[in-house]
This record gives C-alpha cells, sequence and structure tokens, in this order.
C-alpha cells in the first residue's frame, strides 16, 4: 500500500489526525540530511535560544527550558527574543543562537526555503517534537457585534506580522477554512504578533491572529476582555488545514475562550542546526527530558509536552544527530522514525 493509500485510509482521534496530516499534505522539497558538522565533544559555556517576543507561548518555552539547562548543566541558557523564525534563522545558521522554537510548516519552509523564506537553512534540524497541539486563532473584542467569521468582511485585521511571517500564513490558512479570502477583510500592517494583539483592545483593530493561553493574551484582556472567534469544525474547514499540517481542534479552556471554540492547531518544535554539536543537543535533551515535571509547573504549554511526543513520525525536517542518539537510548526512537527519516530524504 502506497503512502497516499495509507493516509487516505487511516482515521482515529482529533490528535492523531493531526499528526497524520502533516505526513499526508505538506509538499515536501527535496531536504539535504547531512551530517552534524561540529564534532566538538565539549560543551559551550553559553546557549541562546531564539524565540518570539516576550508574552508569546514561544517565548515561555524558551525561557523556561533556558532556565532548567542552567540549573541542570554546566551551560548557561539565555532566551534571544526576535519577532519570529524568519527573523533568528540566519542567526541559527551562523551560529550566534544554537536553538529556536518554531512549528512545524515555519521548519519546513526554512529547510527547503520555500513559503515565507527567500532563501534555504538546508542544516536546521529537529530537537523535540515539542508542544502538540500548539493552538491559535484570531481575536475580537468580546463586546464586538462579530459573532462569527462571516461577520469579519470589511473588518480592520492584523496583516504580515514582520519577522515572524509564518503568523500570516497561519491567518491566511484560518481565514480560507472560513470561508473569507484576504479582500474581504481590511489589512492593516503589524511588525510582530505582540503588536497586532494589543490593537484589538486599543480598537486601533477589529481582529488578529494569536495563540491560546499565552501572556500577550492576558495582557489584552486586562485592557478590555477578549474573545477567540470559533471557526468551522467541518471536513471541508480540516481538507484545507490539512495542506499546512494543521487541523481544527476544540480550545482548551483559557483567556478569551467562551463555550466550545475551534481553532487551529499543530506541532511546535525545538529545533536547532547541523554547526551544533551532537554533544551539545544530546547533553540539553537529557536535562530537559529528566526534568518535565518541572518544565510543567513552569508554564501549562509543557503539560503538551509528552516524552513519547518527542520523537515524532511525521517530521518534516530530519532530527538533530544527537538528538536521534538520546531518543534512541530512551527507546523512543524506533522502525517508525528511521522509516520516516529515509522517506524525507530520499534514502531506500
Amino acid at each position: 500500500m502506497g503512502r497516499r493509500d495509507f493516509c487516505k485510509r487511516l482515521s482515529a482521534s482529533v490528535a492523531a489526525s493531526l499528526l497524520i496530516v502533516a505526513q499526508c499534505q505538506i509538499v515536501e522539497a527535496k531536504l539535504d540530511c547531512g551530517p552534524t558538522t561540529n564534532k566538538s565533544i565539549q560543551l559551550p559555556r553559553t546557549i541562546a535560544i531564539g524565540a518570539n517576543p516576550a508574552g508569546t507561548g514561544a517565548h515561555a518555552i524558551a525561557s523556561a527550558l533556558a532556565a532548567i539547562a542552567s540549573k541542570s548543566t554546566q551551560v548557561s541558557a539565555k532566551v534571544q527574543p526576535y519577532n519570529g523564525p524568519n527573523a533568528w534563522m540566519p542567526l541559527l545558521e551562523s551560529g550566534e543562537i544554537e536553538f529556536g522554537i518554531i512549528n512545524i510548516l515555519d521548519s519546513n519552509m526554512a529547510a527547503t526555503g520555500t513559503g515565507n523564506y527567500k532563501k534555504a537553512y538546508p542544516g536546521i534540524r529537529v530537537v523535540a517534537g515539542g508542544v502538540f497541539p500548539f493552538t491559535a486563532g484570531l481575536i475580537v473584542r468580546d463586546k464586538s457585534d462579530i459573532k462569527q467569521m462571516s461577520d469579519l468582511k470589511g473588518k480592520r485585521m492584523a496583516w504580515d506580522y514582520g519577522g515572524h511571517a509564518i503568523n500570516q500564513t497561519w491567518q491566511n490558512a484560518v481565514m480560507e477554512a472560513s470561508g473569507l479570502k484576504p479582500t474581504d477583510v481590511s489589512q492593516v500592517r503589524v511588525s510582530n504578533l505582540n503588536d497586532g494583539v494589543r490593537a484589538v483592545p486599543e480598537g486601533k483593530l477589529d481582529a488578529a491572529f494569536t495563540a491560546v493561553g499565552i501572556g500577550v493574551v492576558e495582557e489584552a484582556n486586562a485592557m478590555e476582555p477578549v474573545r477567540f472567534m470559533s471557526m468551522p469544525n467541518t471536513p471541508a474547514a480540516n481538507k484545507i488545514l490539512s495542506r499546512y499540517g494543521a487541523s481544527v481542534v476544540k480550545s482548551e479552556t483559557a483567556t478569551g475562550v467562551k463555550g466550545d471554540t475551534y481553532v487551529i492547531g499543530y506541532p511546535l518544535h525545538l529545533a536547532s542546526m547541523t554547526n551544533v554539536s551532537d554533544k551539545t543537543v544530546y547533553t540539553m535533551l537529557k536535562a530537559w527530558w529528566d526534568n518535565l515535571a518541572e518544565l510543567q509547573t513552569m508554564h501549562p504549554l509543557f503539560k503538551k509536552w509528552p516524552k513519547e511526543s518527542q520523537a515524532l513520525t511525521n517530521f518534516t525536517v530530519p532530527y538533530h544527530s544527537g538528538a536521534i542518539q538520546f531518543y534512541k537510548e530512551a527507546k523512543v526512537w524506533g522502525a517508525m522514525q528511521e522509516a520516516r527519516a529515509k522517506e524525507i530524504c530520499g534514502k531506500e
């Protein structure tokens, strides 16, 4: 049975479907699956984790990982905030940072130089499957008369998102799955996700895209109550989102979620580069693995960072060899991961 037939026949829960759609639907350009170029067996004195600005989910994750790394290893770790992966990806390639928080679609675009990336970063590697599912949607002021997605026509919506261009991609996906076109709204350019979110309670925008359960939404809600819009939970909507490696999911309880609310969900990875040594990746990963219980007390997103989901079977860029070594020792890397690696790397 071919992969296409397999994907058509496979049915499971919403969570399982979300893991599958990325493998079945993301268009895969040729990937460079070369080895780690940094062979050092010495740990660096410091490492940096690239993340989005403070108040975002990526920043919260990176901050907790940095704290645990600094506490549990001889390496001092810090968070380096940027507008998004488009801004920090060149620094990951040049070795100015060692890790970064990036979603499943963004990582594939970066590796292949497609979508929001004008050049390829073939050395990007997955370290941890990360948060699954990471959820996001469109927010409006709670008192707004915008009650359903069609009400957004003619309204002012955050647009572009600067150095975090993937937000625009996800927003377009949500709009398309909800029957909206970019021309249906008044596009207002913002430089990053936080600026877009804050502009909603300030009255400068009617809607903006953001993750569920993050600090900047709490901040916005304190200014004026906000509400997440519910998108259609239909086969047609899921078919559209599957092209992006995402799915419609029911939102968890969080600020701005009023009743049953359906949003977009997808995996959010921890990534590195082939210029980071196996020793560094293995050591950091072990520290985070061994201290997952403490990480889960530091931010609720780590409740969706289970050990069994860190060695994924639907990855769209290769895993770092230092991570593979660790996962094999932890007995979570097996035949399915090996088969997927051969598939995306074009090996028989």
